[in-house]
């Protein structure tokens, strides 16, 4: 199996090949939107499983730290595909990046808040500072607070627990595929009373996928379909519960590599939700964006000014073949 080169993107965004180019196949630069770990594993496997030289693909695959994001990186043309979370995309697009979905990862959002004391429903947080990121991601708690008429004070933090264990906040948005498992292992208990989950609060707003712009799509058809298929072919592949452990125990290492430190735990822990995060009420994974929740947060993002114009789901959204 071939390993990955773990490569962190600096603030000039220079990145390197992970393989010697070959004229026959169609190179493809994607980034993800955060370091590697087992949110990206249908990319990640599908990588080392040669899924990309099997389509015709000369895949480059870097990794976006804190200091950049995907979209940034997708608009000033250094990567071709990336993957993003969809509040993101739809504010990246508000802002003149035409950007498009190509493919849908998520269909149930993982976004929660966590509380540090108990509470009996979403009220127990007004008077209360609640970290978010610095870097995004946190629109969708945002605006359900604000549609909630909750008096929050919002605090940038890091993307980490730190603030949140040592107290600094009183509650912060996280992932329930990761943040939550960072602060149970942190040894502090919580109970379904510390949880929200928005979700279950009417903001079950997908999150990733992949994107590109408008004009790659309009160059490079044939070769962005034949990359989304190959990553299908990487999900539906670590999908398989044979696979579950040699998937988890590869990225495992990858990530370590990278320098972040990490457990086997931990990323089987995100796997595990990553996939039940997949699939719809029926069990299946539609890998594909539906109109009423795209539509769901586009008013979201309207209503709370994250947005300034309607995006029509017809000009985001690309069918697949």
């Amino acid at each position: 199996m071939r390993s990955v080169r773990l490569i962190l993107i600096t603030v000039s965004l220079l990145y390197v090949s992970l393989r010697p180019a070959h004229a026959q196949k169609d190179t493809i630069v994607v980034m993800t939107q955060w370091l590697p770990q087992c949110q990206f594993a249908g990319i990640i496997m599908a990588y080392n499983l040669g899924f990309y030289d099997e389509a015709g693909i000369e895949a480059e695959l870097v990794y976006a730290p804190e200091s950049i994001s995907s979209t940034e990186a997708l608009k000033d043309g250094s990567v071709d595909i990336i993957t993003s979370m969809l509040v993101d995309a739809i504010i990246a697009r508000d802002m003149g990046l035409p950007v498009i979905n190509i493919l849908q990862t998520s269909y149930t959002s993982g976004c929660m808040i966590i509380s540090r004391t108990p509470l009996e429903n979403h009220h127990g947080l007004n008077g209360k500072r609640i970290g978010r990121w610095v870097n995004g991601f946190s629109e969708t708690a945002m605006g359900f607070a604000s549609n909630k008429a909750l008096d929050v004070e919002w605090v940038s933090i890091l993307s980490n627990i730190y603030p949140f264990v040592e107290g600094a906040v009183d509650a912060m948005v996280a992932m329930e595929y990761n943040e939550y498992f960072q602060i149970m292992m942190a040894g502090i208990d919580l109970t379904e009373d510390h949880l929200i989950y928005l979700r279950d609060e009417g903001y079950d707003i997908p999150e990733d996928g992949l994107y590109t712009t408008e004009e790659y799509y309009s160059t490079h058809k044939d070769a962005v379909d034949r990359f989304v298929q190959a990553t299908i072919r990487g999900w539906e592949w670590v999908r398989d519960p044979d696979n579950f452990d040699e998937t988890a125990e590869t990225i495992t290492e990858q990530v370590r590599m990278s320098g972040v430190n990490t457990s086997l735990a931990n990323q089987e822990f995100m796997l595990r939700t990553i996939l039940r995060l997949q699939e719809d009420d029926g069990g299946n994974v539609p890998f594909h964006l539906d109109k009423p929740r795209f539509d769901f947060t586009v008013k979201m993002l309207r209503d709370n000014n994250f947005i300034l114009s309607p995006i029509e789901y017809g000009d985001f959204v690309k069918e697949r073949r």
